[in-house]
């Protein structure tokens, strides 16, 4: 089976028919028998109630956008992100509709946890293959809830929660402690444990306000967990696909790192992608922080941990709530465009002038057996020289650019012990054969 993936599609208007990206990228996405990617926006009619909260920017774009997607060879869209409740329960029903009229099949969000959770399955010419889609980064409003005997679910998104915990030496630990009792931060945590509303931390751990920190001598730092039964929905769900599926891909949203690299996979997405394969799964391909992250040949897998943007028009925005222009200050029916442009002024390092924003890469890969036969990526830019009508789509990167990008990756993809070059416009692994068998 042949898979073609992408990052964020995070498109707020039309693509022009006569825009050339279009034609180059497409010719390369639809040599796969499937293209997926990650839908970071609602698609409604804009007449929805924008909810108290937003993955960032409240986003939304008319239908229309769907039509220009599929342009470019995406039959598979999903939908569990930070984005797909900042228009409440209405605009994730207006867009997985949208979808459905579409003929775009999608996962990661739904009615309830099943619909949210479950895999979507989609006939090939070379086989079935299943999908998972699944989300670390969200607000707990927009988490799908599980139905019960006597209640329904909640409409939500797929969820894949996380711990975080320090660890810090013995020696820090006294100083927290000392802090702790100086400031009563720990008062009211401790009133809400004997009332039962709290666990207790775990064995071998002290708490600092909501934060968790470990005793050690070894390494001092930030780590995480994956939460145990979010795991365990996704593996079954693995397992239940494979019943009548050639091969399952799991898709993940997440914005968190390890340390202060963007490119860092978290230590949680590290577990989640390798428990996925280990159930199964031939693919793991991550979306959500802007720029790219690392990838792993694991078990003869690939894990694409994070593909960065693959359309990028946040500055587009037609429409922002009061809650956005209270927050920064400015008039609250000012224009979708004027906000982001407020908030770009005040940034210290905006997006829009981060070079690593608008360079990407599209994975082909060929699995056969679970296990991966084939492998090249199309580095890619959006724009960012071109007319400003042109901007914020991807198009073939020029060579210059190319090898750009391809520091960057192999910088990411050195922990993995992984590494690329640069062949005829695309990115090839150096020793592809050592790596796959």
């Amino acid at each position: 089976m042949k898979f073609a993936a992408a990052g964020d599609i995070l498109i707020t208007k039309r693509i022009p028919e006569s825009n050339a990206g279009v034609k180059e990228v497409s010719e390369f996405i639809k040599r796969a028998d499937l293209g997926v990617a990650n839908l970071e926006t609602t698609i409604t009619d804009y007449s929805c109630f924008p909810s108290a909260y937003s993955g960032g920017t409240w986003l939304t774009a008319d239908k229309g956008c769907l039509r220009d997607v599929r342009r470019y060879g995406f039959d598979f869209l999903g939908t569990a992100n930070n984005h797909i409740m900042d228009y409440s329960y209405d605009g994730l029903f207006m867009t997985l509709s949208a979808l459905d009229d579409e003929g775009i099949y999608h996962a990661g969000a739904g009615k309830n946890l099943y619909e949210a959770s479950r895999p979507v399955t989609i006939e090939t010419d070379n086989g079935r293959a299943g999908i998972i889609d699944i989300c670390s980064t969200f607000e707990k409003a927009a988490m799908a809830g599980e139905q019960t005997a006597r209640q329904p679910g909640r409409p939500g998104l797929n969820p894949l929660r996380f711990s975080e915990y320090y660890r810090i030496s013995p020696e820090h630990a006294v100083k927290l402690n000392e802090i702790a009792g100086a400031t009563k931060i720990n008062c009211l945590r401790e009133k809400h444990r004997e009332q039962g509303f709290v666990d207790p931390p775990a064995p071998g751990r002290i708490e600092f306000g909501k934060e968790q920190f470990e005793i050690s001598d070894g390494m001092e730092g930030r780590f995480s967990k994956c939460f145990p039964g979010d795991v365990e929905r996704t593996v079954q769900g693995i397992k239940e696909a494979l019943y009548t599926c050639e091969e399952v891909i799991v898709m993940f949203h997440s914005h968190e790192i390890k340390a202060d690299e963007e490119w860092q996979a978290d230590y949680f997405a590290e577990e989640f992608a390798h428990k996925c394969i280990d159930a199964g799964a031939c693919a793991v391909i991550g979306s959500g922080t802007h720029q790219i992250k690392g990838i792993e040949i694991y078990k003869g897998c690939p894990v694409f941990y994070g593909l960065g943007n693959f359309i990028f028009e946040n500055e587009f925005v037609r429409c922002l709530p009061a809650d956005y222009m209270e927050k920064y200050g400015i008039d609250i029916n000012s224009s979708g465009a004027y906000g982001i442009e407020v908030r770009s002024m005040r940034a210290k390092k905006s997006l829009y002038d981060t070079k690593e924003v608008y360079r990407t890469i599209v994975p082909y890969f060929e699995i056969t057996d679970h296990r991966c036969t084939a492998i090249e990526l199309l580095p890619l830019t959006l724009g960012t020289d071109r007319k400003r009508y042109e901007k914020n789509l991807p198009y073939p990167a020029s060579e210059e650019e190319a090898h750009e990008i391809l520091d960057y990756i192999n910088i990411a993809c050195e922990c993995y012990n992984v590494k690329w070059k640069y062949e005829n416009g695309v990115f090839r692994l150096n020793d592809g054969e050592r790596l796959f068998f």
